[in-house]
């Protein structure tokens, strides 16, 4: 099974959006001093709705060309079912464990930017595996770190300030004078092997490069618009790139443009977007001085773990 490949000129092409609306937001805040809370919503809303949400509403088309491959059948409401299962059973962790259920979200977390970015290296697996962890940290500390002062309110509604995870949190921050640096070194590394795997491909510098404006894109950005460029500007778009590659190997029915699967994705992205907005409107009317943006959060994690598992498979196999 190959492993598809995000690095094309299109897909260049396609990330400079982020890279240029980077640069704008980057320029808007030297300018002003701070870029409008409202704005930020909205550059992070609409990045959402773009590809943050439905890079994880392709899951089914990926699972169904899995078993395709591997001659199976495919059940979409099997699939579906265990799909919204697994997103119950979290919420549920949440509201028992929010402290276990954040430390776990952060952890799935950094292992999936970390599996999306880095190549599958097949004689070194568990090098692979470390290196994929590392990198995942590494992004979490620089997006988080340049923003503890904005960071550690949502904290606060997450989890209480004597537990364990807000006291490790403060002490991270106080060390963020050298961990900040190392998360950089730590990504430049990692982008550096990818690269050399990918030996020949003059595209994978190129997306490589993007990559480096938009994590300092964020690095003077404040914390929404810097999470909103590297998950839905990067993560997300190279997430599609890889879905459309896998889906399209070997089968030119599903040989669409990447268009054709944002639209295929459509459905499912209104449903996740419905139950954000009634979840949040919910909120609003019954406690007024809630803070939407930890239910953000929480929502993405839990459509985080069962997108995880699904690209997973996509991500260790073998690359092209």
């Amino acid at each position: 099974m190959a492993q598809s490949n995000p690095y094309t000129l299109q897909n260049v092409k396609l990330v400079c959006f982020t890279v240029v609306a980077g640069i704008l937001l980057t320029v808007w805040q030297l300018i002003d001093g701070c870029i409008p809370l409202p704005m930020q919503l909205v550059f992070l809303m609409v990045s959402l709705l773009l590809t943050g949400i439905p890079h994880g509403a392709l899951d089914h088309l990926v699972q169904q060309e899995q078993s395709r491959r591997q001659q199976g059948r495919f059940r979409l409401m099997l699939f579906l079912g265990r799909y919204v299962a697994i997103m119950l059973l979290y919420a549920l962790a949440w509201y028992v464990f929010p402290q276990l259920s954040l430390s776990f979200f952060l952890l799935i977390s950094c292992w999936h930017f970390g599996e999306t970015d880095i190549s599958l290296m097949p004689q070194t697996p568990v090098l692979t595996a470390l290196l994929r962890l590392l990198y995942g940290i590494s992004v979490l500390v620089w997006i988080l770190l340049p923003h503890q002062f904005e960071v550690s309110p949502i904290l606060l509604h997450m989890v209480t300030r004597n537990g364990l995870i807000y006291s490790h949190w403060t002490a991270i921050a106080s060390n963020s004078s050298w961990l900040i640096p190392a998360s950089s070194m730590v990504i430049l590394v990692a982008s550096i092997v990818t690269a050399f795997i990918r030996q020949g491909n003059r595209y994978c510098y190129w997306l490589r490069l993007q990559l480096v404006v938009v994590l300092l894109c964020g690095y003077a950005l404040p914390l929404l618009p810097a999470f909103a460029l590297y998950f839905a500007g990067w993560h997300s778009l190279i997430t599609l790139f890889n879905i459309k590659g896998f889906i399209t190997d070997g089968n030119t029915t599903h040989n669409k443009p990447l268009l054709i699967l944002w639209l295929k994705a459509l459905p499912f992205s209104l449903i996740a977007i419905t139950g954000l907005v009634a979840a949040g409107y919910s909120f609003r009317r019954y406690a007024p001085l809630f803070d939407p943006l930890p239910l953000l959060f929480v929502f993405l994690s839990l459509i985080t773990l069962p997108h995880m598992e699904v690209m997973h498979k996509l991500n260790s196999s073998v690359p092209g």
